[in-house]
């Protein structure tokens, strides 16, 4: 491509050197952000599947609030002639609304314990962003450091980068 200008090779060892450096901090940017990601997808993933079983739990609520009201309403309206078949319709619905509220316990205590996993990986997603934008700086900065010839920036830009680095290790501890 004859339009394409082309790249001047760094001859000063300064500049050799804080290309490699942006070069290292740009690699770890790509781990940092590749974490965050993953983390991200994860805690969608998580919080879909908690607001799935407090759904699941609203329809056991529903269906445990209506078995108890059909057998409140049979016991209260049967007759003398069908006291003993619906008595027995009566208690059975009530054993089913008791049924559906130990099931509720346990969609609940699975809904929460999602949530708090989805809570847990976008914790991680949130390091994993501050870590990317202190790395993303230190290049910055970095890039800067060859424009001015200042060693000065070019201290910073690796500082920032060391403290993007050990900010993106810490989301592993989380």
């Amino acid at each position: 491509m004859p339009d394409t200008p082309s790249i001047p090779p760094a001859k000063d060892p300064f500049e050799k050197r804080v290309a490699l450096t942006i070069a290292i901090i740009a690699i770890s940017n790509s781990f940092v952000a590749n974490l965050g990601d993953n983390a991200k997808t994860s805690s969608i993933l998580k919080t879909s599947d908690s607001l799935d079983q407090w759904g699941y739990f609203q329809a056991k609520s529903t269906k445990a609030q209506i078995a108890a009201m059909h057998g409140d309403i049979l016991m209260r309206l049967s007759t003398d002639e069908r006291a003993g078949d619906t008595r027995s319709q009566a208690i059975k619905l009530g054993q089913e609304a008791r049924r559906y509220d130990v099931e509720k316990a346990e969609i609940k205590t699975k809904a929460e314990g999602l949530a708090g996993e989805a809570a847990h990986f976008s914790a991680i997603n949130n390091r994993c962003d501050q870590a990317s934008l202190l790395l993303q700086i230190a290049v910055v900065i970095c890039s800067v450091s060859i424009l001015a010839q200042s060693h000065k920036f070019w201290w910073l830009g690796m500082c920032l980068g060391v403290a993007g680095v050990v900010v993106g290790a810490t989301a592993y501890f989380i």
